[in-house]
């Protein structure tokens, strides 16, 4: 081979070396792509798998924990869960001691939400020792629901031992979605029988909620009103029980009586109310005691006030005394005869003599210290004797008659063994309006208006004296209230009859006559008064005010005093008489302003109407017997009425 040919195939060699040189990235590029991209996506795929896997095991925990969580949840309607939790909650407080005067147990608020709900059950103002808020917070902590408290609030007035607390809290409850609804938030079953207090077996309805035998048994508890059991093992036939655990007392149970059970959450079964021993024992919510500081002062020593021959006997006490400093000791200065003092014990005695005449006697009782020199308290001491106060003596009329108008009065007098002046005079309840009684003097007064209505009126009068035990004595007076029928009975004429004359009163209102004699009485209205004498222009009447000239023609109201009778004085401590009510100037009787002038006789003699009346003149007595109705007779001449 020539050198031109070998020059030719090295250069060509040394070509195909560089080419390839240069396209080995690109030949490489092109071949190891799709394995790359093949380990790419196998890797994600792992990853993936990897994740599912994961979220598989999450989604299978998770529907674990919804199905343990619906069964320890409370009902999902949310007015079902709030009063059956609320019902638990106050069970759990009484069992655990929670009282007082304004304790109450009380629902609270409800926050629906989609996957779950919320209630809140309020305690307020319950007041509990430490031991039994310990043994309440560790039940609900140990009770296998889904629950929590949210606000604590706890006062202490003790400063030593063990307090009474003052507890308010919130305790709140969680309901999930989808939980089945229940009558009951615990299960239950009932005693078949009787329990005693010392009983160690129990026999139950069946409830197959109730936890069965398992290998090995799990013990569990169970609450019979107050009392806590646990269940140490379960036949057919009953259940063998330890009494009274958790703090709780045995008790006995009546048949029937409900059996709750008391759910324990699994990872807290361990744990025991002797846990909470140490903090008992701290007694963290004691408040500690201030500085001692002593005020030494007697106390016990007070006056008194008994009746004549009355013991007295009272204890003085020493009160803050330092007892480092010694005894305390009693003593009696400047006291009267006959009392005495217990030097030790501070009891004092005085009997006085029932003969001892009443006022004051004084003593001043003496504090000392057997270890303190300075120490001196006093206090004096008044003992008055005093006689009984007696009633005041009530003496007032026993009735009284009143006249639409016209004003009545009446007196009620009283004596007292105490000064007159401190008497005082009331009404009782039901007085009729405008009835009035001076307070000091007694005097009663009353002008009822003429739209008032007649009747009788029972009023009470009270005095009362102003003693320190002050008394009281009190009487009623009958008040018969009626129109003023003297306004409108006028004399209007006298007629002889068997050689009598008698005077006729003819009622204007009933236009009723009646007939009367010298000697009889004429009762009108408050008037009453005997006829003395009857003639043809006028009547004589005579009261206890006087003698009266009635003239023909007018009213028995315009009656005329022509001579007072003498002023007699009443004896001292005798109620006055009802006065004849008479006016001021004994010359005549007027009536009231707004009462119509009487009407007067057209003319003397007998009037067109005057029959002998069947029955009296209202306010009349002695009416001359029913008459038959027929015309009156003409009276004869010698014996008409002169014009």
């Amino acid at each position: 081979m020539d050198d031109n040919k070998r020059t030719k195939l090295l250069a060509a060699g040394l070509g195909a070396i560089v080419a390839i040189y240069f396209l080995r990235g690109t030949v490489d590029s092109f071949l190891m792509k799709p394995i790359r991209d093949l380990r790419v996506k196998v890797n994600d795929a792992q990853k993936e798998s990897e994740t599912l896997s994961r979220d598989e095991l999450a989604l299978k925990v998770a529907r674990r924990n919804l199905e343990d969580w619906t069964n320890v949840s409370l009902p999902a309607n949310t007015d079902d869960a709030l009063r059956l939790y609320r019902e638990w909650i106050f069970e759990l407080t009484r069992q655990c001691g929670f009282t007082g005067p304004g304790f109450e147990v009380v629902p609270g608020t409800r926050s629906p939400q989609k996957e779950f709900s919320t209630v809140t059950v309020e305690i307020r103002k319950a007041e509990v020792d430490l031991q039994g808020l310990s043994r309440f917070l560790y039940l609900l902590d140990q009770a296998d629901l889904m629950q929590r408290v949210t606000n604590l609030k706890i006062d202490s007035p003790g400063t030593q031992g063990n307090p009474r607390l003052s507890v308010s809290m919130i305790v709140e409850g969680l309901s999930v979605a989808g939980t089945e609804d229940r009558r009951e938030l615990l299960t239950r079953t009932r005693l078949k029988s009787q329990l005693s207090e010392s009983a160690t077996e129990v026999t139950v309805e069946p409830n197959e909620l109730f936890p069965t035998w398992t290998d090995p048994f799990e013990p569990f508890l169970i609450r019979v009103d107050r009392e806590l059991l646990r269940v140490e093992s379960v036949s057919a036939a009953s259940w063998k029980v330890s009494r009274g655990v958790e703090g709780t007392k045995a008790a006995a149970h009546e048949a029937n009586a409900i059996v709750e059970l008391f759910p324990v959450v699994w990872d807290r079964k361990d744990r025991s109310l002797t846990q909470y021993d140490d903090l008992l024992k701290a007694s963290p919510f004691v408040i500690p005691s201030p500085p001692k500081t002593w005020n030494p002062r007697l106390s016990g020593v007070s006056d008194r006030t008994i009746k004549p021959g009355e013991e007295v006997k009272f204890s003085a006490r020493a009160e803050s005394l330092n007892p480092d400093l010694g005894e305390p000791q009693y003593a009696l200065v400047d006291a009267t005869e006959g009392m005495t003092i217990d030097p030790k014990s501070g009891e004092f005695q005085w009997a006085p003599d029932a003969a001892l005449k009443p006022g004051k006697y004084t003593a001043t009782v003496l504090l000392t210290q057997t270890g303190n020199p300075e120490l001196k308290l006093e206090s004096k001491l008044t003992i008055t004797i005093k006689t009984d106060n007696a009633a005041p003596q009530l003496s007032l009329e026993d009735s009284g008659i009143v006249i639409l108008g016209r004003e009545f009065t009446a007196k009620a007098t009283a004596t007292d063994d105490g000064p007159p002046e401190m008497l005082k005079f009331s009404l009782g309840s039901g007085t009729p309006e405008g009835l009035t009684i001076d307070p000091a003097t007694g005097q009663i007064k009353w002008t009822p208006a003429r739209t008032f209505t007649p009747g009788k009126y029972d009023v009470e009068v009270i005095v009362t004296d102003s003693g320190e035990d002050a008394k009281t004595a009190s009487k009623k007076i009958s008040l018969d209230v009626q129109d003023d029928n003297a306004s409108l009975t006028i004399f209007s004429g006298a007629f002889g009859k068997d050689g009598v004359l008698e005077a006729w009163f003819r009622d204007k209102g009933t236009g009723k006559t009646v007939q009367l004699q010298a000697g009889q009485r004429l009762k009108v209205s408050e008037i009453d008064a005997e006829l003395v004498e009857v003639s043809n222009r006028e009547v004589i009447l005579r009261d206890k005010a006087g003698t009266w000239r009635l003239d023909l023609g007018n009213t028995v109201r315009e009656r005329v005093l022509v001579e007072p009778a003498p002023a007699v004085q009443p004896p001292p401590g005798d109620a006055e008489k009802q006065p004849d009510v008479t006016p001021a100037n004994p010359t005549t009787e007027t009536a009231p302003a707004d009462e119509a002038p009487s009407e007067k006789a057209p003319s003397p003699g007998p009037p067109s109407d005057a029959v002998p009346p069947s029955q009296p003149v209202p306010g009349v007595s002695e009416p001359v017997p029913a008459q038959p109705e027929q015309p009156q007779p003409e009276p004869p001449k010698s014996e008409q009425p002169q014009p």
